[in-house]
């Protein structure tokens, strides 16, 4: 069943003249509150055909039960729309106006006032509507009258959460066939009502056309209306893109990317940078060689790219992948750096009867850093003297601690004291530390939640502080301390504003 929702407002009706208004107004008027409506205004007072208006409740009061002067009234926003459907060849089988009724909310005391809201519903248009409709619709579909009633007080038909909740509430009870196609009309009535109308039924319905009346210009200068239809593709489609757009600055590009997918018209360009982003979210780098992986310039990158990545999940409270990707991006650094300065020594030995720089004969693998593998049938000696020359502590650690965290660190301090540290980077590798303390072990080993509280403290490496914010924790204490730790040791990398790129992939979606 197609059905056609309809609006109504205070100047859906209007008296082509004011010949009978005094008569019929004076049958009625003792039982209005208001003594203000004796007469009617021109619409336009250059423009003698422009009609009257009159209030829509006092409009219904005095010509609803009078049939035979109903050829008094005009209905112009109604006659534009049913020029559509006829030029269309379309007959909505059921046909929902709404109207309003605030009475509820209104004592004599507010509605002896011309101006009160009271006096705008057109609940009492019910009549004139029924013998419109009927007249022009003469197949005879079925014809539903819902009224909208607020309840609650100052809050009447402009308040926009009440008119959501109550055009929620009407729209809910309809029956429909998901197939068919509803056509709404929503231009009459306050603005609230209109939004309400426009939102609830993109939501509920499946297939929504939005049938305006647009005013323009005839090839004679005079002024005339013409309804044409808004197809919901581009409501529908503008709201996802709005949606779409928020969640790539909020750090859900791939759920972004979910959204966009489905629409049309969108730009590949916009859609591959998207695409890009995703990839960084999962620190997935498709397109790189990943014989690079392990090399400075792109360990280094990673890391930078990680720390502005891990303030998003801070942000979002995600704070499982946020702590997992700290405590990896803190080894790479231990490596990155390591490699970096070892790269720098130019001590050699002899092996296998050549002269070898000691730099080379330690490796960075994917299960991480070690001596060269051509070393394994060599004496623990042989292997310590590479490993001193290479400035590691031979005397605290094994040739196998030398990917170990405790032993990395003590490595790189080995090789410059002053080199900065930030407390949990210390705490992280120390051998002995409390594994109660351990939150990352924790959130991974027992997927538990956590409290804000406990993110800063693992944070600060300290429990006595009176910081309160997870964010000001990481970047003050975290995010600050490891950039100069970066650029102490030189390590390239390109640093970009993570954010600045969110806002500008969004934007590029139109």
């Amino acid at each position: 069943m197609s059905i056609w929702i309809v609006t109504t407002g205070n100047s859906d009706i209007i008296l082509e003249h004011d010949k009978n208004w005094g008569s019929l107004y004076g049958e009625i008027s003792s039982d209005l509150e208001c003594p203000e409506f004796s007469s009617v205004p021109r619409i336009d007072l250059k423009d003698k055909s422009a009609g009257y208006t009159a209030p829509a409740r006092v409009l219904g009061l005095v010509y609803g039960h009078q049939p035979e002067y109903y050829s008094d009234l005009k209905f112009p926003l109604l006659d534009t729309y049913h020029k559509y459907f006829e030029a269309e060849k379309i007959k909505p089988e059921r046909i929902i106006i709404l109207l309003t009724d605030q009475s509820p909310i209104f004592n004599q005391e507010q509605t002896i006032y011309e101006k009160c809201p009271y006096w705008q519903d057109t609940c009492t248009i019910k009549p004139l509507l029924e013998w419109y409709f009927k007249d022009k619709f003469k197949y005879q579909p079925e014809f539903s009258y819902l009224t909208l009633t607020p309840t609650n007080p100052n809050k009447g038909i402009d308040n926009w959460n009440e008119t959501l909740s109550l055009v929620e509430k009407t729209l809910s009870q309809l029956d429909y066939n998901p197939s068919k196609t509803v056509y709404v009309s929503h231009q009459a009535g306050t603005p609230a009502i209109s939004s309400a109308v426009q939102f609830v039924s993109l939501g509920r319905f499946n297939k929504v056309q939005f049938l305006v009346s647009n005013e323009y210009f005839d090839e004679n200068y005079q002024q005339t209306s013409k309804s044409e239809v808004s197809e919901i593709s581009n409501y529908w489609r503008g709201i996802q893109i709005q949606k779409a757009k928020q969640l790539i600055i909020g750090g859900f590009p791939g759920a972004a990317l979910k959204i966009l997918e489905k629409l049309d018209r969108i730009d590949q360009n916009s859609i591959n940078d998207l695409e890009k982003v995703v990839d960084f979210f999962n620190l997935h780098q498709p397109l790189t060689n990943s014989n690079e992986d392990l090399t400075i310039p792109q360990a280094t990158q990673r890391i930078v790219d990680t720390l502005d990545l891990i303030g998003f999940f801070f942000n979002q409270k995600n704070y499982l992948q946020g702590i997992t990707l700290l405590a990896a991006a803190q080894e790479t650094f231990l490596k990155v750096a390591i490699l970096s300065q070892v790269a720098m020594i130019d001590e050699t030995i002899t092996f296998k009867g050549n002269s070898q720089k000691v730099s080379k004969l330690i490796q960075w693998t994917p299960s991480g850093l070690f001596l060269s593998k051509s070393l394994n049938v060599e004496s623990i000696i042989f292997k310590k003297d590479i490993l001193q020359k290479l400035k590691f502590p031979v005397s605290r650690f094994s040739d196998n601690d030398t990917n170990k965290n405790f032993a990395l660190i003590a490595w790189l301090t080995n090789i410059d004291k002053n080199f900065p540290k930030w407390p949990l980077l210390q705490w992280y590798c120390k051998s002995n530390r409390n594994t109660d303390d351990d939150l990352r072990n924790q959130l991974m080993h027992n997927l538990r939640g956590v409290e804000d509280s406990k993110v800063i403290d693992y944070l600060l490496a300290d429990k006595n502080h009176q910081l309160k914010d997870v964010m000001t924790a990481y970047v003050e204490h975290i995010k600050k301390p490891f950039f100069n730790a970066i650029n102490y040791f030189k390590l390239p990398y390109k640093k970009e504003n993570l954010k600045k790129k969110l806002q500008e992939i969004a934007d590029s979606f139109v």
